[in-house]
């Protein structure tokens, strides 16, 4: 009897394969699940876009990080070339298209900022509409200690609960002229803190209740004093990618030699 040719694939390779995207793919069907009771809770008419939906940016990722798990794990336990060259074009695609992001982002810096506005002010038009898109914006005018896109009066512009100009549908609103309490420097959480400050046309009178800086200022800042962290969180995302892309590759090699037919 002649003797069994030894396996040509790598067990580390292909378990390494297998758990890296074990772990994908359990974290993608748990954002996919958060993400879907989210959008149940506020009920399908109401379904925003990628920027104004953080419900829409969790299910977007969840999706991928599902598929990209289901097909590495799968395609590494059972050997599947096909599922694993899925797998890695998948990554090589993400990984190409993150970097001509980078560079647009890059040379289009002026762009990018105009979009942003935009899009914060979308943000903000919907802060009573969408409670996860108030609790967002909340967040990020406390942790950055910001008011508004470009600074508290956009409250009264951009969403009509705030405006000063009082219509039909929010006449009589506490809110009428003020801004959200996350706008408030009080430590402590006051609701109310922000009823009225626009009305006063001081700014050293609203600088001692609210912050007078704008959001998107803010961020920016925020992001040229973290850029080191910013870079190496992107290097690591990429030196993962790239990880992924070696190992299954790797291993489509080996299945393919020890079927003979590379």
């Amino acid at each position: 009897m002649g003797q069994s040719q030894p396996s040509e694939v790598n067990l580390w390779v292909k378990y390494t394969i297998f758990f890296f995207n074990l772990f994908f793919w359990i974290a993608g069907g748990v954002l996919l699940g958060i993400g879907i009771w989210a959008r149940h809770e506020k009920g399908i008419e109401a379904f925003g876009s990628l920027f104004t939906d953080p419900a829409v940016l969790f299910i977007l990722l969840g999706v991928i990080m599902f598929l990209l798990g289901f097909f590495g794990c799968l395609g590494a336990l059972r050997e599947n070339v096909c599922l694993l060259r899925i797998f890695m074009w998948s990554l090589i695609f993400l990984f190409v298209l993150q970097v001509i992001g980078a560079i647009l982002a890059f040379v289009f810096k002026d762009k990018l900022r105009e979009q942003a506005e935009d899009k914060v002010g979308e943000m903000m038009e919907k802060y009573r509409e969408d409670a996860d898109l108030a609790n967002l914006i909340d967040f990020i005018q406390e942790e950055f200690e910001c008011c508004g896109r470009d600074g508290p009066e956009d409250w009264g512009s951009l969403n009509k609960y705030f405006n000063c100009t009082t219509g039909e549908e929010t006449d009589g609103l506490p809110e009428s002229c003020g801004v959200p309490y996350s706008c408030c420097k009080s430590e402590t959480v006051n609701t109310q803190c922000g009823y009225g400050v626009n009305a006063h046309s001081s700014s050293k009178a609203k600088s001692d209740v609210i912050w007078l800086g704008g959001c998107v200022d803010a961020l920016i800042d925020w992001a040229e004093e973290n850029m080191i962290a910013i870079g190496v969180s992107v290097l690591v995302v990429a030196l993962v990618q790239i990880f992924g892309i070696t190992c299954a590759g790797t291993l489509i090699t080996q299945i393919g030699k020890q079927a003979g037919y590379i």
